[in-house]
């Protein structure tokens, strides 16, 4: 089984390091250093590069056999047997468990939230807030929090539900422009 940890730099020694994407690192930059150990025990380093801003997470993804890393909010999709790395999304900042189907819930630039299953995305909730979450908390059925409302200066509740991403509350009720709502059936 494919293994993985985070590096606290580029190593001084050995095969360089794959940037991620492939065309940065060039001129000794650094973002998220990860190691990859190879089901057949071969290990390989990863640079990735940081996004504009978010969290620095790797976490197995939901299949069991691929990682999820997410480098200053830019989250990427390794597949660590092939040495392959795609991107899966942008402004990360917060990563949680969740169970009934095992997977991950990412909140998406303080936004809107998206669940991973084994399988792929389930579902993407619209737009929530207008700028951010607070408080954000999750049960075995629900994502409870506040999103911030700048009209009135003040945090507005939210449900999601976890197994169909539909909303309730929240401070943004303007349609959905950038057509993120994907529910699960």
């Amino acid at each position: 089984m494919s293994s993985f940890r985070v590096l606290p730099g580029l190593p001084p020694y050995g095969e360089a390091a794959m940037a991620v994407p492939s065309d940065w690192g060039h001129g000794a930059r650094e973002g998220l250093v990860v190691e990859f150990t190879t089901d057949a025990g071969e290990r390989w380093v990863g640079n990735f590069q940081p996004g504009l801003g978010g969290i620095d997470e790797v976490r197995l993804h939901p299949d069991g056999h691929n990682v999820i890393v997410v480098s200053a909010g830019a989250a990427w999709f390794v597949d660590p047997n092939r040495r392959e790395a795609s991107e899966l999304g942008d402004a990360i900042d917060g990563m949680w468990p969740v169970a009934n189907p095992n997977g991950l819930v990412m909140s998406r630039q303080g936004l809107a939230f998206v669940r991973l299953g084994p399988a792929g995305r389930i579902w993407h909730t619209r737009r929530i807030s207008f700028d951010g979450f607070q408080h954000v908390s999750l049960s075995s059925t629900e994502i409870t929090g506040l999103a911030w409302a700048p009209w009135d200066r003040e945090w507005t509740p939210f449900r999601v539900d976890l197994r169909t991403g539909r909303v309730q509350g929240g401070s943004y009720s303007g349609p959905d422009l950038t057509q993120w709502e994907i529910l699960a059936t």
